[in-house]
Order: C-alpha cells, then structure tokens, then sequence
C-alpha cells in the first residue's frame, strides 16, 4: 500500500512537471515606444500563443516586474498605455509568458517622453465615405459622423488605429435612413443628427437610427447647426442655417418653431450651448448670445471682424483670467474671451498662423487646457490657455508642423487623440 501511495503521488507529481509550459526563448521583439498627449503607444513583432507583459515607470530605466513599475499583463500590438503626466519621460520593457510559464527573457528598455498633441498630424489613406463629412459628435468612446446624402457612420475609439485611423471600425447604420444632407449632430445622451432641410434623425447607439420627422415646409433648406440646452427652465433644441434661419422645438416629433426674434439675416453657420449660454457664428462677423434667461437674443461685440465666423468653444476647467473662449473664422479668424461666465467682450487674435477658412475649434490636451483648430488645405492651428500652471490672457498660435493636408471640417478630443473629418470621407487624427 505504502508503494502504491508513493507511486501515485510521483505519478502527480510528473504530471504537474509535464502540464507546466517551458518560457518563451526570446524576449518581445521589436518593442517600440512613440510619444504622445498623456500616452505612449508602445508596439512590437507578436508572435501567437504567447502572453504579452508591459512593465513601466517613469525615467530612462526599468526591469520587468521591479517594485514601483505598473504591469500591464494580457497586452496586445499596438498598446496604448495611458494616463500619464505630460512633460515626463517614461521607460519601458517587455517579456512574455507561455500559458502558465514562467516569464521569458526581458526586452530591451525603450523610452518615450509625453507632450501635447497638435503639432504632427496623420492623414488617412482610405475615405471613410464617399460623401462629404460634415460633423463629428462623441458619445462616451463612440464617434459619430454625418454628412451628405445622409451619410451617417460610427466608430468607437481606438487610439493607434491606423487603418481607420483612430477608431477600430467606421460602421455604417444598419439601416440607412433617407435624409437630406446631414449638416449637424450632436449627443446629449442620444445621438441626434440635422439635416439641412429640417430633418432629424436620432440614435442611442450610432447604428440604429430614427426619423423623428421630416419637414413639410420647403422653406426650410440650408440648416447649418443643431444644439440643445435650456430657455428659462425648458428642454430646447435649436437649429441654424441660411439667412438668418433660427428655429427651436422642445420635441423632434413635432415641426420646427421658427424663431426670428435675432433679428438678423446673415448666414448662420454653427451654434453652441458654451458655459449654459447659446452662441451662433455667423457670416459678416455675426456672433449672437442667448443666456437662456428669456432676455433673448443679443449681438456681441467681436472687435470689428467683417469674415465669417464658423465654430465657438468652451474651456470649462479654465483658471480666472485664462483665455475661456475661442471662436474661429474664415481668413484664419481667431477670437478670444477671457470672460468667467458668459463671453460677452470677445477680442480678435491680430496675427493669426495661417489664412486658410478655419471651421472647427476644440478643447483638449490631457489636461484639457488646449485649443485646436482645423480647417480647409490642412489648416491646424493650436493654442495653450495655461502654461505652466499658470492662466494665460493671450494665448501664442502656432500652426501644426504637420499639417493634415486634407481640408477638414470637425475635430474632437478623447484620450490623446484628436480626430478629424472632412470632405470626401477624409479624416485625420494628431496624437
């Protein structure tokens, strides 16, 4: 019995031995690691049936699994690892494991140091559309963007991406729905999308859509932009366009409202609830203001700029006395506001970086103290409303190194990465 027992316990005991897989023979391959905004991509040569590890640390040296490292276990090419402190450089090192073995040899150490994005742009080779793109919405990690002949595609975030660039798909709905040309969308919960003849279509997820109405009045053409806050209290849609056209509903079930208490004729170009006000851009240097108070609408000041205005934004965690506002123009038009609620004193940027049409403006940096524009023939300017923790009142522009090239019409921030799109399906992203 004695034997027996001993047996049956080598017998385990070899078996054990057996099941337990041999290490990989060679360290990761071709590890690489590339800067970027509050990121680094880290790539290299995966080889089937391994297990990937990243260790790092900030500095120019790491060992794998040494104390004060981040593991990152179950990586897969390419890695964006996120999250960390601009300005700092950051090593990195690689080994792999073989189901359950042990960890294999170590990778060289590779280094990549953190910086703001917008001076190095990537252009994609491949049209998402045929169409032109005319906006770009995110709903948390989901894009969404609309355009001509009711071009609507999704794609979720994907940051080093390069086939699309920056998402993992560009996916069409899944049933197309029949619209005029998109001009707008927005999320404010739900994808809503505006077509230039009133239309509005509206989406939970970006693949399935609903036609919420279509306009009977053929009055309605040449919309240009969709918001939505609140008038005194009540749920508001607005929409922009052509001539001086405003109109507002509090349900897209139901006709537009036209609105002509603006008082203004010029065409409207985009509109944005900023800060908890309405602003509208517009041609001949047209920004209008509605606090949503029920004084209605005003005209601003912009410090006597004639070209048209195209797209305004917000900085929401901007310190007092930073620049909190940007609106940008045709001719590359610059305005900026210091103003702590509500921009009613806009001041005009006297040597913008570039000429070409600007119209599209955001915020973003992994701080998000950035503004960046894009706009027609690879039109990229940037600017930094804080530096060095401190609040700037007159922000330095720089235009991109390298410029996207491609005209673009609609640029959004998330993890990183900006991401634009533009006529003809182009698109493009900075990281």
């Amino acid at each position: 019995m004695r034997l027996a027992i001993l047996a049956a316990a080598s017998l385990i005991g070899l078996s054990a031995c057996q099941g337990k897989s041999d290490p990989p023979g060679s360290a990761p391959a071709n590890v690489q690691a590339f800067e970027g905004d509050g990121a680094v991509l880290v790539t290299w040569d995966a080889m089937p049936d391994l297990v990937y590890w990243i260790f790092f640390q900030p500095g120019t040296d790491v060992t794998a699994a040494e104390i004060g490292s981040i593991a990152i276990k179950n990586a897969v090419t390419p890695r964006a690892v996120i999250g960390l402190v601009n300005d700092t450089q950051y090593a990195f090192v690689m080994n792999a494991t073989q189901r359950d073995s042990a960890a294999g040899p170590s990778s060289p150490v590779v280094t990549a140091k953190t910086r703001l994005a917008g001076d190095f742009w990537t252009v994609g080779t491949t049209p998402i559309a045929p169409q032109n793109l005319n906006a770009l919405a995110l709903g948390g990690n989901r894009f969404v963007t609309v355009g001509n002949a009711g071009a609507i595609f999704y794609g979720d975030f994907n940051y080093g991406s390069s086939n699309p660039l920056g998402v993992t798909a560009w996916t069409p709905p899944l049933t197309p729905p029949t619209a005029a040309d998109l001009s707008a969308v927005i999320f404010n919960g739900t994808f809503v999308a505006l077509g230039t003849n009133g239309a509005v279509l509206t989406s939970g997820d970006g693949f399935t859509w609903t036609v919420q109405h279509v306009v009977s009045s053929a009055v309605v053409t040449g919309l240009n932009g969709l918001a939505f806050g609140f008038i005194q209290g009540a749920p508001t849609y607005i929409a922009v366009g052509n001539g001086g056209q405003m109109y507002t509903t509090s349900d897209l079930t139901k006709e537009w409202t036209l609105d002509t208490s603006a008082n203004t004729t010029s065409h409207l170009t985009s509109i944005a609830l900023l800060n908890g006000a309405f602003f509208v851009t517009g041609a001949n240097g047209t920004l209008l203001l509605n606090k949503g108070d029920g004084t209605g609408w005003s005209a601003v000041a912009t410090g006597g700029v004639t070209s048209t205005l195209r797209s305004a934004t917000f900085m929401p965690n901007a310190p007092l006395g930073a620049v909190r506002f940007v609106a940008v123009g045709d001719g590359g038009t610059i305005l900026t506001s210091t103003d702590a609620a509500v921009a009613t004193s806009w001041t005009p940027v006297a040597l913008p970086p570039v000429t070409q049409n600007l119209l599209s403006v955001t915020v973003g940096g992994a701080t998000g103290f950035r503004f960046l524009a894009v706009g027609q023939g690879g039109a990229a300017v940037f600017g930094d409303s804080v530096i060095n923790s401190l609040p700037v009142s007159n922000i330095q522009w720089n235009a991109a190194s390298q410029p996207p090239t491609s005209d673009l019409s609609s640029v959004l921030f998330l993890v990183g990465q900006y991401l634009a799109v533009g006529p003809a399906g182009a698109s493009a992203v900075c990281h």
